[in-house]
């Protein structure tokens, strides 16, 4: 069952044909958008359940409602659905926690090939052994600070480790890294390195792979990492291996500037309004991109002001419409 709708593109050309084409009838928008008329009727069907069409009097018995307000509703229907399943999930993170912290490394023999680890110290003291292993390649995703520094207790930074073997690494880690002069120091002083280092303003997870035979997942409290899932399954490590591919074919370069995209959106500004879309709260989205509530809140102001929306459905709404963000960001 879809948990979430969204208008695929027959809908959408049928929802513009009717715009066009007020009076036509579902023989007449076939023929337009050259489809079978059962596919109008069932682009007609979805255009309803998202309440981008109504019950009217024209020849296909159905009205498109004003973009504005039917995306409004739409992005409204959406991002309830979406809170109960983001609230699912934070449900989730939170019992994976208190596992992790109540059994510690107990549960490392629970399920062939993955290793649970519980505290700072004893993930960290894991992935530098599994650094002083790697011999290909090692990939990071996550905020600089929390994924490349190692946690007191004598284990050396996995930076040095890997410096001093000679491993390939790259890195893809928070494009708020920007506004950080210090670590922004840290990441030039890499050196020759800076090219393997890329940004996104969002990310989806936060890992770590050596070898792309073992992924580091770690379980992120409020402040510091709780705890980690290590795995070496090769169906989940290859599926990591290639989320990372797609990722940093996706990020910008730290060496380059960053680009305005979408007019006059920053690219902070587009992730945010897709996170929004998507239904995350201004808490939830300031986690995932790593940066203070008051940011995103100092965000939600000035967009609001820009788009001139009266609530955040409209400023979804406003965003799609004149091409802030796309219809298949909301999903």
């Amino acid at each position: 069952m879809r948990t979430t709708q969204a208008i695929d593109s027959v809908a959408r050309s049928v929802y513009l044909a009717m715009v066009d084409l007020p009076d036509a009838g579902i023989t007449e928008l076939a023929a337009r958008l050259r489809e079978a008329e059962e596919t109008v009727r069932q682009g007609l069907e979805e255009l309803s359940a998202l309440l981008l069409v109504v019950p009217g009097d024209t020849a296909t018995g159905w009205r498109p409602v004003d973009l504005e307000l039917g995306l409004a509703a739409m992005l409204a229907r959406q991002q309830a659905e979406l809170a109960r399943h983001r609230l699912q999930v934070e449900d989730s993170r939170l019992e994976v926690t208190r596992l992790l912290t109540e059994h510690g490394r107990a549960g490392r023999d629970s399920a062939p090939g993955v290793e649970w680890l519980a505290g700072a110290d004893t993930v960290w003291r894991r992935v530098a052994e599994l650094a002083e292993g790697c011999e290909q390649e090692w990939l990071t995703v996550g905020p600089t600070e929390r994924l490349a520094t190692a946690a007191s207790g004598g284990v050396p930074p996995v930076e040095e480790i890997l410096r001093r073997r000679g491993t390939a690494a790259r890195t893809i880690v928070l494009e708020s890294v920007r506004n950080d002069p210090d670590a922004m120091d840290r990441l030039r002083g890499s050196g020759d390195g800076i090219g393997s280092i890329r940004t996104l303003p969002s990310l989806p997870a936060w890992m770590i792979l050596c070898d792309r035979t073992h992924a580091v997942v770690p379980v992120v409290g409020v402040q510091s990492v709780a705890g980690a899932m290590v795995c070496c399954v090769e169906s989940v490590t290859e599926a990591f291996a290639a989320l990372f591919a797609r990722l940093w074919k996706e990020a910008l370069p730290l060496a380059e500037a960053r680009p305005r995209t979408r007019g006059s959106l920053s690219l902070q500004e587009q992730h945010v309004l897709r996170l929004w879309a998507q239904g995350l709260t201004d808490a939830a989205a300031a986690r995932r991109m790593d940066v203070s509530l008051r940011t995103v809140r100092r965000l939600s102001e000035k967009l609001t002001d820009r788009f001139g929306a009266q609530s955040r459905f409209q400023l979804g709404a406003l965003a799609i419409a004149q091409g802030g963000i796309l219809v298949e960001d909301t999903v």
